[in-house]
C-alpha cells in the first residue's frame, strides 16, 4: 500500500510540475529567426502563444507586445486583474488603460507615454538598468533583448 501511495504522490507531483511549466511558458521568441537589425532594435519580432514568432509590420511596431506583456506580467500575485501590484493590471487592454497614468517610482514618471518608450516605465522597468526600483519581471527570468525591443517598438509606434 505504501508503494501505491508513493507512486500516486510522484504522479501527482509530476503532473503539477508539468502543468505549472506549461502555464508559465506559453510562448517564446526565436532570436535566430528574428535577429536584431543593424541599429540594435528588434524591428518586428514578436511573441505568440504557440511558441512561434510573428511579425508586427513596419510602422505599427511590434504588434504582439500587448500579448507579450500580458503573458509575462499579468500573472497571479503580480499584475493580473486581481493582484494589481503597484496599481497596475497588465492584463489584456493595458495599452489603452495605462496611457498617462503616473507611475509609483516617485520621480514624476508615467507608466505609458504613447510614442515615447524611454519616458514609459512599462518599458524602462524591463530594461537591464531601470531608473527606479527593481527590474521586472520581479523574481522571474528577465525578458530577452528581442522581447524588450518588441515592447519598445510597440510603444514608439503608438499615436500620442
Amino acid at each position: 500500500m505504501t508503494s501505491l501511495y508513493g507512486r500516486a504522490a510522484l504522479t501527482a507531483a509530476a503532473l503539477l510540475t508539468g502543468g505549472t511549466l506549461l502555464l508559465n511558458c506559453a510562448g517564446t521568441l526565436d532570436e535566430d529567426e528574428f535577429p536584431l537589425d543593424d541599429q540594435g532594435s528588434g524591428g518586428t519580432a514578436a511573441v505568440t502563444g504557440s511558441g512561434g514568432a510573428t511579425t508586427g509590420g513596419g510602422s505599427s511596431g511590434c504588434a504582439e507586445a500587448p500579448a507579450l506583456v500580458a503573458m509575462k506580467c499579468a500573472t497571479a500575485g503580480c499584475h493580473d486583474a486581481n493582484s494589481k501590484l503597484a496599481g497596475l493590471s497588465l492584463a489584456a487592454g493595458w495599452e489603452n488603460t495605462l496611457r498617462g497614468q503616473a507611475s509609483v517610482c516617485g520621480d514624476g514618471s508615467t507608466v505609458l507615454v504613447p510614442g515615447d518608450p524611454d519616458a514609459s516605465t512599462i518599458y524602462t522597468k524591463v530594461t537591464p538598468d531601470p531608473p527606479c526600483n527593481e527590474r521586472m519581471p520581479f523574481g522571474g527570468a528577465a525578458l530577452s533583448d528581442t522581447e524588450i525591443a518588441c515592447i519598445r517598438d510597440f510603444i514608439a509606434a503608438l499615436p500620442p
